[in-house]
């Protein structure tokens, strides 16, 4: 637990300090830039729909080399004739609709097929681009080994909910280990599905039932020897989540899917002193076993209370600590916040989001169909 939070990212502060992208060959704003096609899957998205479409066509990018698809699932809302409408002003803007819930993996797996286009930019629909992120994306692809490059993703809080505030800082923490491999060995470990560009040639249909796209991607990449990297100025603003429950079943999701993944590319591990082995040991495997990590010393400290008055104190400390999210929301009920225990809490909660995922990723999977956060 100690290495996954604190050493690891210290040791990439030292080493990659002075570090950056080592891509000799750029496309510069003036070459022959490739065609690229950005691919979205919906579902009842009409509040955001409409901003997206025009953050993708509002940018600097050739629009000519830019078409736009989107495949919405079944969706009950006014996400579908938004998008009709829209497709009068932007004749590049394709509509695919799914009349029954396919989820976002069939989708992705069919827009990916029609799509023609040498990059594809895999996106959300709440994710918005800035007028020069597709250039920022795109310009690593003149040199061949680069693969996939992952957007900046900037979380935007539009409240002063507590959830907002910790997830904001556990993002952010996200995104420096992200581009400090990145500096260090040309790769990342977890690209996030909001915003990547990926070669036509390196996309692999997703298996049925699978959750974590964008991790069985970035796996897949890597097990090709496939560069990739993290692209701080390819910006994109995402609103960050203020429901605590949503977020947790999010969380929960996200956890089945990396499960999935740990088994379904278990040979990353072979070699853990790698540059790839190490990092995604580091990075994600150790902390999505934080929870068992966590009841094995609550067993063990129980076992070994009369062995010495140390284990007591520990038992007591981790006690208290899966106790914080109910005596931090007692206080907020009352009134009162303390800076500490919302941070504490915010830990046990995602650890136990990822035991939550764990038991779901062993009782089995039997669909991808997915429910939007409220953001």
């Amino acid at each position: 637990m100690v290495h996954t939070y604190v050493v690891y990212p210290c040791l990439l502060y030292v080493f990659s300090k002075n570090g950056k992208n080592k891509t000799e060959n750029l496309y510069t704003p003036n070459d022959a830039l490739p065609d690229i096609a950005v691919i979205c899957a919906a579902y009842n998205e009409e509040r955001v729909i409409e901003e997206k479409i025009k953050s993708v066509f509002a940018n600097n990018y050739p629009k000519e080399k830019i078409s736009f698809y989107i495949g919405t699932d079944a969706c009950s809302d006014n996400t579908v004739p938004i998008i009709k409408r829209l497709q009068t002003k932007y004749p590049l803007l394709k509509l695919v609709e799914f009349t029954e819930r396919s989820g976002k993996i069939n989708i992705l797996n069919k827009l990916c097929a029609l799509a023609q286009a040498d990059v594809f930019v895999m996106t959300d629909a709440n994710v918005y681009f800035k007028e020069d992120t597709f250039f920022e994306l795109v310009k690593h692809f003149k040199n061949e080994d680069v693969k996939l490059v992952c957007g900046n993703i900037v979380k935007r809080a539009l409240n002063k909910e507590t959830v907002t505030k910790n997830e904001l800082q556990y993002l952010n923490f996200e995104n420096f280990l992200k581009s400090a491999e990145s500096k260090l060995w040309q790769i990342v470990i977890g690209a996030e599905g909001g915003c990547y560009a990926l070669r036509r040639d390196s996309y692999l249909d997703i298996p049925p039932h699978f959750i974590a796209d964008d991790f069985f991607i970035t796996c897949h990449v890597l097990n090709t020897d496939g560069k990739i990297l993290f692209e701080e100025s390819a910006v994109v603003h995402e609103d960050a989540s203020a429901e605590t429950k949503g977020e947790f079943r999010r969380k929960a999701r996200i956890a089945t899917g990396n499960f999935q993944n740990l088994a379904y590319f278990k040979n990353l591990l072979r070699n853990p002193f790698s540059k790839i082995g190490f990092a995604y040991i580091s990075h994600k495997v150790l902390r999505w076993l934080t929870p068992f990590f966590f009841l094995i010393n609550l067993i063990c400290c129980v076992l070994l209370l009369k062995s010495c008055a140390l284990f007591a104190y520990i038992l007591v400390v981790e006690l208290f600590m899966l106790l914080t999210p109910l005596l931090n929301s007692l206080l907020e009920k009352m009134g009162a916040k303390v800076k500490l225990l919302i941070s504490i809490s915010h830990f046990v909660v995602m650890n136990r989001a990822l035991f939550v995922g764990f038991v779901r990723y062993c009782r089995g999977v039997t669909s991808s169909v997915w429910q939007p956060v409220r953001q």
